[in-house]
Order: C-alpha cells, then sequence, then structure tokens
C-alpha cells in the first residue's frame, strides 16, 4: 500500500492526498510552520521538501 509522507504509516483510508508524487493521510498534511491542517485549504505549497500554508509561504 501507500505510505504516507507524513506519519510513514500505510494508507488504508478511503480519502488521501498526493502532493509532489508523495501520499499523506488527510490528518496529516499539515504546514511545517503553523501546523494549521491543509485538509481543508483551496491548495498548499512545496519549497524544499517542506508543506507550507498559502500564509506562511508567502512570507
Amino acid at each position: 500500500g501507500k505510505r504516507c509522507g507524513g506519519c510513514n504509516e500505510i494508507i488504508r483510508e478511503k480519502f488521501l492526498l498526493k502532493v509532489d508524487d508523495q501520499y499523506w493521510h488527510v490528518s496529516c498534511l499539515r504546514c511545517c510552520v503553523c501546523n494549521l491542517a491543509l485538509e481543508e485549504q483551496q491548495s498548499c505549497y512545496l519549497k524544499h521538501d517542506n508543506i507550507y500554508c498559502e500564509f506562511d509561504y508567502t512570507k
């Protein structure tokens, strides 16, 4: 199965997220700065293999 980029556990849930060829549990995809859960956000941003919310990415 697919492993989560956040917790490295196998994803067994029906829903998952994919960012830059990496799969994530919905609850594990969070901004690396403010820890905002990104499941409800319109988009997230990737820089140097780190995930950011829009606010922290544009700072």
